[in-house]
């Protein structure tokens, strides 16, 4: 069913609310129920809540078509409950009663408080899928994965004055949630260092961006791996632990370091005193550290694994999903690289390449989606400046670095209580996409309804209508072809699907995403049939070179002599938030 509180991505006039700043003192506890009492008195908080307890199951089903598939997750929901209840009993006492405290006080009932886990379980779940071979459920629950952040960090030769700058997109499947609702919470507790997070009302995690007053920032990004736990540090806890403990990139590492973590994930970590940055990963039995390479003064994070150890019995979903994550990371690096050749990150020119939509490999090409920075997803875009003490936040629409930031001084000396900032000062800084106007932007308001329907498990139609209008508003932009092409499949009209994946192709320049339409075109064409055009298809893929073109090479080659089914043609997966299918 649609999420009802969370706005629609077609409204475009519908303003975020007020920035919402928050000032906290005393125990964990004591924090977290002042948390919870300022929401309530301020409100704007209650979609965040009603979306959490449905997430996991509702990014598992995606837009499944499979009547099993759409509801298999609900019949393993109780399994689910119960692995997080443990997960729950495993977190500090301290931080567990923190949550338990913001729950009660915003008027949350029991069991809310599990739901802080969320992103811990949706990655476990994928992971034990991967794991165990969930029967014909392994293939689809890997599939749903669709984690998309990217993080930058640089100081030295790669900024205006040489100190470090750490800028990341958050990318969330709250759509019209996080992205409407932004808020800054500063923490002085009774022990430890002073810290804050950038978050959305109703949310009290510091585990997604993070900083302390000690100059250290830590940003988290999924990854997906097979070593899953339910004993382990939950990552809220995790960067909890790191944002109040850390003063050095060294004591971050031990933190990580000091309990197996429960999930799998990757942890982007600067210092603003030590000009220096870090990606901690791990997962259930393993952590490794990844700095710069040589004297590089920048580190990029997206969904991969980076260190060599933890690579084995690491998920990658489809070659589809590998292309997305390795060319996010690919053109933070073409920014890296201009930086340090003469074009130094400020942050307005951050936040410009946190909403850039250009295609890694062809530059010239502005994307919908795929292996792009600024994506459907992204609910919130920071740069922290540390050596400043200043935060910028965006406190516009998906995607959010491509809207308005406020700059937010760090400020932990405010009593307690809540300011809301009204949006007056935010300031642009991202330059204009093609997708800002007239019947490209119409085109990817539908794509992002379609995107975001999708991540709320809402009905296959509704997906299908608007990535239907969404291709025929804008026919030159071959991700929605593609899209469109896997509805036309799904609909049994393979004529229809042929003809939209060859017209992906008059504009298609980008060497994976053409193999892959000549893939579903020579597939769809050999059941038409047209053997001629599937062959010509086939030819054309294995002229191709790319590093992930082989995968798909080889398939098709097999497929002269035992054809692609038409029956798994027209139950083709779609997974609109990674602009790929199958």
């Amino acid at each position: 069913m649609n999420q009802p509180n969370a706005l629609s991505a077609l409204d475009t006039q519908t303003p975020p609310l007020p920035l919402a700043v928050f000032h906290l003192r005393g125990t964990q506890s004591e924090m977290g129920a002042q948390h919870g009492r300022l929401l309530q008195q301020i409100g704007g908080w209650q979609a965040t809540a009603a979306y959490y307890p449905n997430m996991v199951g509702q990014m598992l089903r995606g837009s499944a078509l499979s009547p099993v598939e759409r509801h298999w997750p609900a019949v393993v929901k109780p399994l689910l409950d119960l692995l997080a209840a443990r997960l729950e009993r495993h977190r500090p006492a301290d931080l567990r009663a923190r949550t338990d405290a913001f729950m009660r006080a915003a008027g949350q009932g029991p069991g809310a408080a599990r739901h802080v886990l969320a992103m811990d379980m949706f990655q476990n779940a994928v992971g034990l899928a991967g794991m165990h071979k969930l029967g014909p459920f392994a293939d689809p629950w890997q599939q749903r994965a669709v984690p998309a952040c990217s993080t930058l960090m640089a100081w030295g030769a790669a900024t205006e004055d040489g100190r470090l700058l750490h800028a990341r997109n958050f990318d969330f499947p709250g759509v019209g949630i996080w992205d409407m609702a932004p808020a800054v919470v500063f923490c002085t507790p009774d022990r430890g260092q002073r810290y804050a997070f950038a978050t959305s009302r109703g949310a009290d995690v510091p585990g997604i961006t993070a900083w302390n007053e000690s100059g250290l920032t830590v940003t988290a990004h999924t990854r997906l791996h097979r070593d899953v736990s339910f004993s382990g540090a939950a990552i809220v806890d995790l960067c909890h632990d790191i944002a109040r403990k850390a003063v050095t990139l060294a004591d971050a590492e031990a933190i990580a370091r000091e309990r197996p973590v429960a999930s799998t994930w990757g942890l982007a970590i600067s210092s603003g005193v030590q000009q220096r940055a870090v990606v901690i990963e791990c997962h259930a039995t393993d952590v490794a550290v990844t700095g710069p390479e040589g004297a590089e003064p920048w580190r990029t994070c997206t969904n991969h694994y980076l260190a060599e150890q933890l690579r084995p019995r690491e998920l990658a979903p489809s070659p589809g999903w590998s292309w997305h994550t390795h060319s996010r990371k690919k053109r933070l690096e073409t920014a890296a690289h201009a930086a340090v050749a003469g074009e130094p990150f400020d942050v307005a020119a951050l936040f410009g390449w946190l909403g850039d939509g250009r295609d890694a490999d062809v530059p010239e090409m502005e994307r919908v989606a795929g292996g792009v920075v600024a994506q459907a997803t992204s609910v919130q875009s920071v740069v922290v400046d540390p050596q400043r003490q200043m935060l910028h936040l965006s406190v516009g629409r998906c995607p959010s670095g491509r809207g308005a930031a406020l700059a937010v001084p760090w400020d932990w000396s405010a009593p307690v209580g809540v300011e809301q900032r009204p949006l007056d000062a935010a300031v642009r800084h991202a330059p204009v996409s093609r997708f800002e106007h007239g019947e490209a932007q119409t085109a990817y308001r539908h794509y992002l309804r379609a995107a975001q329907l999708e991540a709320q498990g809402a009905g296959i139609a509704l997906v299908h209508e608007h990535l239907t209008i969404a291709a025929g508003t804008l026919p030159d932009e071959p991700t929605l072809q593609l899209l469109a092409g896997a509805v036309a499949l799904r609909e049994d009209d393979v004529p229809r699907a042929l003809a939209l994946f060859e017209r992906g192709l008059q504009s298609e320049k980008s060497p994976f995403a053409q193999g892959r339409l000549h893939m579903w075109a020579s597939r769809a064409a050999a059941h038409v049939p047209d053997h001629v055009r599937a062959a010509h298809h086939r030819d054309a893929l294995a002229q191709l070179r790319h590093p992930l073109l082989p995968i798909l090479q080889e398939r098709v080659a097999a497929e002269v002599k035992k054809p692609y089914p038409l029956a798994r043609l027209r139950g083709i997966a779609l997974h609109t938030l990674l602009g790929d299918i199958g």
